[in-house]
């Protein structure tokens, strides 16, 4: 088992992203997304979600996408509208991980930062 975890910050804020979705997909060699977790964080802006790779190929990789627009649009409704940024995703190579994979994100409706740690 492998742990995904995430933290993520409203940076207009500085406070946590709490409610915003977070989907999880295993992406196919040919591109094929199954579908792995659909989940919210909690109030603290933080999900923790406990994976199977026992039938992942050697050429499995993962895809989280964060709901920053609609995150946005139900906490400060007209500056997402100015955004073009949906959608945060980031593509993940787990052959690497071992037993947690932590991504930490900041969002904001015209930008985002995220990066990796254990």
């Amino acid at each position: 088992m492998t742990t995904i975890s995430s933290h993520i910050l409203d940076s207009t804020t500085g406070c946590d992203a709490g409610g915003i979705r977070v989907i999880c997909h295993r992406l196919s060699a040919s591109g094929q997304a199954q579908p792995v977790f659909d989940t919210k964080a909690d109030e603290s802006g933080r999900i923790s979600i406990d994976i199977d790779r026992g039938d992942d190929s050697a050429d499995a990789r993962y895809e989280l996408i964060f709901y920053s627009g609609d995150y946005f649009a139900g906490t400060q409704g007209s500056m997402v509208a100015q955004s073009a940024i949906t959608e945060v995703v980031v593509r993940i190579d787990l052959a690497q991980a071992s037993e947690r994979f932590h991504v930490p994100v900041l969002i904001a409706p015209h930008n985002h930062t995220l990066w990796w740690s254990r």
